[in-house]
């Protein structure tokens, strides 16, 4: 039902899709908690908001309108998002991200037939059934309390009510009949708790039911102790799974042709795959370094992207970091015409990781800003930024915060009482209702970033201009990437 919008996101935001499951059903789970009044009440949310459009859009047949972050942020409750993240083991910002990319499909599947489900569907039950270990762990808030009135619950409550039973009966067979008959009172309210989460019926009843299950078992686990003769043999816990671990690393250094490298990945055939792909470019002889293999780091998601990358990378003085999904490139001791060149290679071959110390003509120019510039000279130099984002969506890739840091700095070094537009643009490519509202979407996306790393509100707006305005030609692949573009002008 979800596999491929769950494959989808797990793929564009390098997220396990077990990850992907557990936000998908983070979000149902809010979607239908009745606290908030349910699927009707999500809806409204976003009615209140202004957002009717948007969410309409994932009810009908149409194309699905996108949400940025900062939407999403409003909509769900910035604690709602730092729950989620934490509990499923995901980072803040690509958790809020991903599940802006997940809303608008997940929602238009509960929504399949252009009407807003009044009951709980049977296929959606079915699949928070399988999360209901995650679920139960998280107790009694919004998260817990809507996956209780889905389903969620219910096959973590059965099995821990089945568990229970079993145990009460395998003790109680040593002392009797009477103590089966207490493991089948047992083992019935076990049965009980299973059919109430199944059924979805209150929001509070599966939870008061198991309690007193576990209660009942206690006292019974505590009479029966009483005629053992021999105590039970002690047990040692096993380690805890999941251990984190170490990220893969590469670091790359050329010398006048001599590469010295340093790294780690996780197997001996990732290591011979790249020490090999590294000789067969730059020459035998000409590599030295170690790269360690250790079998606790993660798979290294860069290295076919790395491997592709090695005959471009022959400038004398380049040098680079990889740290997971992080890049530092050093291209200081390069000529301005090839750290321009290698700077896009970088950022074609790593979109999206966390890249720093890319050099462009929008760093160049606004490193180079002469003391006192104008308004005038700010605002070209902005233009000349490429900020880019996720496809379809106002989520912002981590390749873009260094270029938006470097902007940032400049606007707040700008003449007092400056007033800037960011206007969103995109090419002709789908409805035209729908790029308008992504273009404000994007706009508003840049203007928030810009403020969290130190513009002062009201110094940049945002205006959405959709596909009215193009400054190339949309019949080419290359006309349509310069029309999808930030353009900021002076407001006075």
């Amino acid at each position: 039902m979800f596999d491929s919008l769950l494959n989808e996101v797990s793929a564009r935001f390098g997220i396990s899709l077990d990850k992907a499951k557990l936000l998908l059903g983070s979000l149902i789970a809010l979607i239908f908690n009745e606290k908030t009044g349910g699927v009707t009440g999500f809806v409204d949310r976003f009615r209140s908001l202004g957002l009717s459009g948007m969410v309409d859009s994932w009810i009908g047949s149409g194309a699905n309108a996108p949400i940025s972050t900062s939407q999403l942020t409003e909509v769900l409750g910035s604690q709602n998002i730092d729950d989620i993240a934490s509990r499923t083991g995901v980072d803040r910002g690509t958790a809020a991200s991903a599940l802006a990319a997940l809303l608008p499909g997940a929602f238009n599947t509960l929504t399949e037939d252009g009407r807003i489900p009044t009951g709980i569907p049977a296929r959606i039950t079915a699949f928070m059934d399988g999360m209901g270990d995650f679920f139960v762990s998280i107790g009694t808030g919004a998260l817990g309390l809507g996956a209780a009135a889905v389903g969620g619950v219910a096959n973590a409550a059965g099995r821990a009510g089945d568990a229970v039973g079993n145990a009460a009966s395998e003790t109680v067979d040593a002392v009797g009949d009477a103590g089966r008959a207490a493991a089948r009172t047992v083992g019935n309210a076990a049965d009980a708790v299973g059919d109430a989460a199944r059924g979805g019926i209150g929001k509070w009843l599966p939870w008061l039911l198991l309690i007193g299950l576990l209660i009942a078992a206690f006292f019974l686990f505590r009479g029966c102790s009483k005629h053992d003769t021999t105590p039970a043999p002690a047990t040692t816990a096993a380690p805890a799974a999941g251990a984190a671990q170490a990220t893969q690393r590469f670091g790359f250094a050329n010398a006048d042709g001599k590469v010295t490298v340093n790294g780690q990945v996780a197997t001996e055939a990732e290591k011979t795959r790249l020490w090999d792909a590294l000789v067969a470019n730059f020459g035998d002889g000409n590599v030295s370094g170690d790269i360690v293999v250790d079998a606790s780091t993660a798979p290294a998601g860069w290295l076919d992207k790395l491997i592709a990358l090695l005959p471009d990378l022959k400038a004398n003085g380049l040098k680079f970091d990889l740290d997971g999904n992080s890049l530092k490139i050093d291209t200081s001791a390069l000529s301005e015409a090839d750290r321009f060149a290698l700077s896009q290679k970088f950022r074609s071959a790593f979109g999206g990781f966390d890249i720093s110390g890319m050099w462009d003509q929008a760093m160049a120019a606004l490193a180079g800003l002469a003391p006192g510039y104008s308004a005038d000279d700010l605002v070209k130099a902005l233009n000349l930024m490429d900020v880019y984002f996720d496809t379809g969506s106002a989520a912002i890739t981590k390749d873009s915060n260094e270029t938006l840091q470097a902007a940032a700095k400049a606007i707040q070094g700008a003449p007092a009482g400056i007033r800037i537009e960011a206007g969103g643009h995109t090419d002709n490519t789908g409805d035209a209702a729908a790029n308008m509202v992504l273009s404000q979407q994007r706009a508003d996306a840049v203007v928030a970033r810009l403020q969290e790393l130190g513009v002062a509100n009201g110094v940049v707006t945002a205006k959405g201009y959709g596909q009215d305005d193009p400054i190339a030609d949309n019949s080419t692949e290359e006309g349509r990437a310069e029309n999808r573009r930030m353009a900021f002008t002076v407001l006075n």
